[in-house]
């Protein structure tokens, strides 16, 4: 049954503005905001038609002479004042309008997460008690989660609508997470705020489509004081231990405080929201402390160094290094870029464009038009889960990969030769020898506008060594730097590091992990580690969906058990071993039909061991069915 949630007045421009706003947005996401409101038929019975741009990206439009009909209806509508409702609709109402959207019928399972995504509910991933306990009961419970970035806040924000006491700790100066630590020259993301934002919090009003770092970070500020979560962190404060106490069922935390001082906290439960990216990793190069010059790693900027006149070196032509080097060649004298593998580019219109009043005053003033613009995002960004399997009929047919991923290929591989047509060679330098997706697909920032300066060097010589004044290539070339980036990314392998975590019977991450690498169940829990749960945590990385979604799901996944805990009276939950066995086996099986294993090696996706231990193999809907909600038989309770 669909609700109506009243939607604040706001002021009516003239027509000249209307149209323009009109013209500017996604006619189907026009559409269905203007069919939720006004249920013209005419409207609902249009054609949608699906193809595929290059042979490759899906997109789904009106079929020819809708476009100026839809138009037409949006702008008198617009224009008639009557605004100010929002239909909420109901699961099954929402599967009728999807399908209009997309003009197919959707599986239950596409349902269930795009209901969620176009966050008509207030909270669309929200936890409820079945019988709430007493204030009483609820003070002695304790969460601590370890960092303030996204997936914290995600968590703070569920445990607090639970009225659950909870503490976050961080290290770092500030919250925010990744987006604190990586302030370097237009760092960026790469997704379409759209989807790259929390679903319980409504029509942000972003500058951009794709938000730079210092917007990124305003946003979690805003969240941590809108939902009153910044009294609850501690800045500054490192976990250096925790350790499982099995006879008090909690665990205890050695905490280093900003100013030097020691203290221990207990915890029925914590989360680590530490991540992925969280520790730096400098290259292996011998000599690296040599270097009588300045040197940085991304992650620590110094924006108080002038580069003006400067020869600048950049090791690492990552997503970090593709993004940056185009701000940092005009303010330098040189740079010289040194590239060890290069990365498949991808051109995104209007990447660095400003969200335009009109569009604006759109999202503003049209109910839904900021939820369907939402699922639009999502259903474009879901698509290039095909890019990551394989298809053993084509490869057993000569072919690599798939089809699709061919086409890809070669349609990047036709970008880069349009960017170097009088520079062939250094068209080939910029050209992978692995298919895209293999490893982590870069949005060119200006990255090729750059090579092509005159004051741009790129050398795929590998360096021999880092002397007292600059870089020797192993042809034996020295070019001397004032200063040396360091864009060599993470270990991501490290997760949790470097607190030291002892679980039950003296059980450690790295024992667990000895064989192959991390692993958990879901992605969440481990077998030997009571009432502990990751966020982002092995093999964690979604093949589509906006990562605050997935923060969200699994806030919701970690908040059920929490709840069932305190409402049976548990002390102490864990996944059964069995349990952890039979999903990695299952997660093992399924990953021989993914890109990463056989093309990626070499990239962060695969590990040490050579085993993919960042990525997934389920696609959106079959791991959101997985941890929509916890199955309670997955883990002892006592």
């Amino acid at each position: 049954m669909s609700k109506e949630v009243e939607v604040p007045p706001i002021s009516r421009p003239d027509e000249t503005f209307i149209r323009r706003a009109v013209e500017e947005a996604d006619v189907n996401v026009l559409r269905l905001a203007l069919y939720q409101q006004t249920h013209d038929p005419k409207l609902a019975n249009m054609r949608v038609e699906r193809s595929l741009r290059f042979g490759v990206f899906a997109e789904y439009s009106l079929a020819s002479g809708h476009e100026g009909e839809v138009r037409e209806k949006a702008i008198a509508y617009l224009l008639s004042g009557d605004l100010n409702r929002l239909e909420v609709p109901s699961r099954d109402e929402t599967a009728e309008l999807m399908a209009i959207f997309l003009d197919r019928k959707l599986s239950p399972e596409e349902v269930n997460f795009g209901h969620e995504e176009l966050s008509f509910d207030v909270h669309p991933r929200d936890v409820a008690w079945g019988a709430k306990p007493s204030p009483d009961q609820l003070s002695s419970f304790q969460v601590v989660i370890v960092g303030a970035g996204i997936s914290g806040m995600a968590a703070a924000v569920q445990l607090a609508r639970l009225g659950i006491p909870y503490r976050i700790v961080d290290k770092q100066k500030g919250l925010g997470g990744t987006w604190f630590l990586n302030d370097y020259p237009e760092a960026r993301v790469d997704i379409s705020t759209h989807i790259y934002q929390y679903k319980f919090e409504k029509n942000y009003p972003w500058k951009s489509q794709y938000a730079s770092q210092d917007e990124l970070l305003e946003y979690l500020e805003h969240i941590a004081d809108k939902y009153d979560v910044r009294k609850h962190i501690s800045l500054e404060t490192e976990v250096t231990e925790a350790k499982w106490d099995p006879s008090a069922k909690r665990w205890n935390l050695d905490i280093k405080n900003s100013d030097g001082s020691k203290e221990v906290l207990s915890a029925n439960v914590v989360i680590s929201c530490s991540g992925l990216f969280t520790t730096p990793k400098l290259p292996d190069i011998e000599g690296i402390e040599q270097f009588k010059g300045k040197t940085v790693h991304t992650t620590s900027w110094d924006h108080d160094f002038t580069l003006a006149d400067k020869s600048v070196a950049v090791i690492g032509t990552g997503c970090t290094g593709c993004q940056m080097v185009p701000g940092l060649a005009p303010q330098t004298d040189s740079l010289t870029v040194f590239q060890r593998t290069p990365s498949w580019i991808t051109p995104v219109p209007n990447y660095k464009s400003t969200t335009s009043k009109e569009l604006r005053w759109l999202f503003d003033s049209l109910p839904g038009f900021w939820n369907w613009s939402v699922f639009a995002s999502y259903v474009a960004d879901a698509q290039f889960q095909d890019l990551q399997e394989i298809d053993q009929e084509w490869c057993k047919n000569g072919g690599t990969v798939s089809e699709r991923s061919e086409s890809l290929r070669e349609l990047l591989t036709m970008y880069i030769q349009s960017k170097f047509v009088a520079q062939p060679k250094l068209a080939e330098k910029c050209t992978p020898s692995y298919p895209p997706f293999a490893r982590r697909i870069v949005i060119d920032n200006g990255w090729y506008d750059a090579l092509n300066r005159d004051n741009v060097e790129l050398v795929t010589d590998g360096i021999e060594c880092i002397t007292e004044q600059g870089i020797q290539t192993k042809d034996g070339v020295i070019r001397e730097f004032d200063l040396i980036v360091f864009s060599s990314g993470f270990s991501v392998s490290k997760y949790l590091w470097p607190v030291n975590y002892e679980g039950r019977d003296g059980a450690t991450p790295e024992k667990l992990w000895d064989k192959d690498g991390a692993r958990a169940h879901l992605g969440m829990t481990m077998p030997g580690f009571p009432n502990f749960f990751t966020f982002y945590g092995p093999n964690g990385q979604s093949r589509g969906g906006g990562f605050h979604s997935w923060a969200e799901i699994w806030s919701r996944y970690v908040g059920s058990l929490i709840v069932q805990m305190i409402e049976t009276d548990t002390q102490e939950l864990e996944v059964r071993q069995e349990v952890f066995d039979d999903y990695n086996q299952r997660m093992d099986d399924a990953m021989k039909g993914m890109i990463w294993e056989s093309e990626g090696n070499g990239g962060y996706y695969v590990n040490e061991q050579g085993r993919s231990g960042v990525n997934m193999p389920w696609s959106v809907h079959e791991f959101y069915e997985m941890v929509r909600e916890p199955k309670f038989d997955d883990f002892n309770w006592t």
